[in-house]
């Protein structure tokens, strides 16, 4: 028998107990490598999707406080900007149902550039020539069976009003299908024309112009009545869910409660198997079995529960990656996580911590035992 085949059928003597183990590697692995991917994402998204060159112009003091519609022409004039929409975010509900629709108000052909929707021509010309018009995603369409042409009802609470609205678009993406946008002008007009937006999006031609003009926005407006905080969207939407709390910080302590478990869990198992096969190891040795090769056996068991693991955590990871790729969060911002080669190799590194942690304490005990006295070992 090789040593190969001795390590094997070692693993297999208890096959539920190793089976458990492994999932349990392969789940914290999982747990660990997304954490860790988002926690990247976060610090570094990837810059070549267009959206990256949107910015978000808000009040400075409190989103609740609206901006004057003229900063529009006045933003829209600076060098470097592409297209200007005002933006009210419209908590929209269809008939009885609690649930709220992902809904903007804004300007129809602004929103068609800045998002990758595919649309027919005749239904983008329909969209924005018609002011009662809308454009929904293929998903919520089939959901409440809206068809083209249909007229809808939608409600807000927050801002007390039901509008009237006709399905003129229904678009499909390979990111998300789930918003729904209509003319900020119809939303304006139902209000009374308080012109009063709760943001701006503005769309930069390069990069190189959305780093300027966060500046340049904030400068213009510098002791207006209302002041604006230009950001990107990343950091918009990472301000936004710092409300929850520090994030990052809460990812990186959750994923070293992860690790410290699954140590513990490995620990735990190869103690037991080791404790339980004291006589068999003391026979070895007794067979001419160095101490340096017992301790291997045992190290090879753990490395291989390990590393088992960790790679069907990574296939998890990768697979919820490939499927959440371009999900909008909050309908704007894309996600691209990623599992890379840096998420691979961390995923390595902490199994061989793991399998050489939880084992040399354990081995380097039962390898060391007197053979007289590991023969008589009962357990």
């Amino acid at each position: 028998m090789t040593r190969s085949q001795l390590v094997t059928r070692n693993l297999l003597r208890n096959r539920r107990r190793t089976f458990l183990t492994v999932a349990s590697v392969s789940v914290s692995i999982f747990l660990l490598v997304i954490f860790g991917a988002t926690i990247r994402y976060l610090d570094a998204p990837p810059g070549a999707d267009r959206w990256y060159l949107v910015l978000f112009v808000g009040p400075r003091t409190s989103l609740m406080q609206p901006l004057p519609l003229s900063y529009q022409a006045r933003i829209a004039r600076l060098p470097g900007v592409a297209s200007v929409t005002p933006l009210n975010w419209f908590d929209a509900h269809y008939g009885g149902e609690q649930i709220m629709l992902p809904t903007m108000a804004c300007d129809p052909e602004t929103i068609l550039t800045l998002f990758d929707w595919n649309l027919p021509q005749e239904q983008r010309q329909a969209f924005v020539r018609e002011k009662v018009a809308f454009v929904v995603g293929r998903k919520v369409a089939q959901k409440y069976r809206w068809k083209l042409g249909d007229h809808v009802t939608l409600h807000s609470p927050g801002y007390n009003v039901s509008l009237d609205l006709v399905l003129r678009g229904i678009y499909s993406s390979k990111d998300e299908e789930s918003n729904l946008a209509f003319h900020w002008d119809y939303l304006n007009e139902a209000l009374g024309r308080p012109n009063k937006p709760g943001a701006f999006w503005v769309l930069a031609r390069t990069p190189d112009d959305a780093a300027r003009l966060m500046k340049e926005i904030d400068a213009l407006f510098h002791n207006e009545d209302v002041e604006t905080r230009t950001q990107t969207m990343k950091q918009f939407m990472l301000d936004f869910l710092g409300m929850l709390g520090n994030v990052k910080l809460i990812l990186l302590s959750i994923s070293a409660a992860v690790v410290f478990a699954v140590l513990l869990i490995v620990a735990n198992t190869m103690a037991m198997s080791i404790r339980e096969r004291t006589s068999e190891l003391a026979v070895l040795r007794a067979l001419g079995f160095r101490t340096r090769q017992v301790l291997g056996f045992l190290t090879a068991e753990s490395l291989a529960i390990s590393l088992t693991g960790t790679a069907a955590g990574c296939l998890g990871a990768w697979i919820l990656c490939a499927l959440i790729r371009g999900y909008r969060v909050g309908g704007m911002m894309p996600m691209y996580i990623r599992l890379d080669l840096p998420a691979v190799a961390l995923a390595i590194a902490t199994a061989i911590v793991i399998g050489l942690a939880s084992t040399l304490i354990p081995a380097y005990r039962a390898s060391h035992l007197n053979v007289a006295e590991a023969l008589r070992f009962s357990g």
